[in-house]
Formats: structure tokens, sequence, C-alpha cells
């Protein structure tokens, strides 16, 4: 396996390259301290992952995971120190497939990199391609080839906000708690900060789908007890 970090801190660039190593030993850790460089390595090379900075010191990562996205799906984990959440919506709307504010601990950026250096091996190897047309309402999935539609319209999501719309619907008309969607979608143990970015998803993927986020139709709010798919 191979991991590009595109990184301008050293310190930084140590932690996660000890921590890929530790958790897969085989693994050749790429490193790039530039935006540019970090662009032509995604784009000239081939890797598995990648960890990307959003404050790169020629250009930022959100330009770069743009660039990134025109000719790649590779994975991408985003590093910010930013609080805002305009700018991790930002990172996740561009295809970023997960983010992790600064400090983080070494033990959950491998969890969250295991989780989707697994959906993205499902989608390579076309894992789910024998699961039948799935729908509740308006909303239709093809889990063969990752297609949805509502209201008959195509729409175009990120790998794990398909994930999180394929665990909604089939389960239509039932909760499906946060704990649940941490584990199933990014293979992680919940915990009460990672709700926050459930909220960033379920935000970003409703916008998507068309659905009034002041009075959502599609996915709604069970407060104190997770989400679901209204069933008409």
């Amino acid at each position: 396996m191979r991991v590009l970090i595109g990184e301008d801190d050293p310190l930084v660039v140590e932690t996660v390259s000890m921590a890929m190593s530790i958790r897969w030993p085989d693994c050749e850790v790429l490193t790039e301290s530039t935006g540019g460089g970090t662009l032509h390595t995604a784009t000239s090379e081939h890797v598995d992952l990648l960890i990307l900075d959003v404050n790169l010191p020629d250009m930022e990562g959100f330009d770069v995971l743009q660039e990134i996205r025109k000719v790649s799906k590779v994975p991408v984990i985003m590093l910010t120190v930013r609080a805002s959440d305009r700018d991790k919506v930002k990172g996740l709307e561009m295809g970023a497939d997960d983010y992790l504010a600064k400090p983080f601990s070494a033990f959950e950026l491998v969890a969250r990199a295991s989780a989707v250096l697994r959906r993205s091996s499902a989608e390579a190897t076309g894992e789910h391609s024998d699961r039948e047309q799935i729908e509740a309402g308006a909303v239709r999935l093809n889990p063969a080839n990752a297609e949805v539609t509502v209201h008959d319209v195509p729409v175009k999501l990120t790998p794990t906000e398909f994930r999180i719309l394929e665990l909604l619907v089939r389960n239509a008309g039932n909760v499906v708690r946060p704990e649940l969607l941490l584990k199933e979608v990014w293979g992680i143990e919940h915990s009460v900060s990672d709700n926050h970015l459930i909220k960033l998803h379920m935000k970003n993927l409703r916008r998507k789908l068309g659905d009034d986020a002041t009075r959502p139709e599609i996915i709604v709010t069970v407060r104190g007890f997770g989400y679901k798919v209204a069933v008409p």
C-alpha cells in the first residue's frame, strides 16, 4: 500500500508516517510539503490513500483536492485546524472522504484511514454488485453502480454519502442511531465528538438530495435517537 501525505509540518508528517507504518508494516509512505508537489505526486503516481492538509504554503488543500478529483478517486482524509463548519463542509462537497481536526490521535487517524480504505476497496471491486436496486419514496439507489436518483433525477454523491444513504434507505421508516452509522459507515466506535461529523454529512446529503433542511421530507432527524428515511 502507498500513502501520500501532503503536509508542511514535520511533526505531523512524522506522526502520520509512524501511524501508517505501525498499522501497515509494508506501507510505503510518500511525503510532499507543498500543494503543487502533492498534486503532482497524487496524479502521476499510484497512491492508495492521501492525507491532505488544508493549509499548505503555496495553495490551499481545497484547491489541491479539486484538481485531484478531476482525474482521480483516490481516498482523501483532510487535516484541518479550522473550526469553521463551512470549511469542513467545503471539503466534503469537493469529494473528501473524511476529515480530522488537529490535534488528532494516531489511533483515530488509523481507524478512519482503515474505514476509508475499506469503502474504497468495496467500491473498486464491486463488492455490492449483487445487491438489488432499493428505494424509499422518491429515492432510488442502485448499489451495483453507486447510482442515486431522486424523482428520477440523478444525484452525485461521494462514497461516504452513498453509504450513509444506503444504510438509511435499507432501514426506511426505522431510526438509525449514530452508533450504527459510525460503525457501518466509518468503522469506528461512537463518541460524542463524532456526532458533529454525522451532522455535517447529513447537512450536505440533504442539500444534494434537494431536501429542505428546515422541513426535511427525505431524511428526518428523530431528536435524541438518530435519523431515518421517511416512508410515504
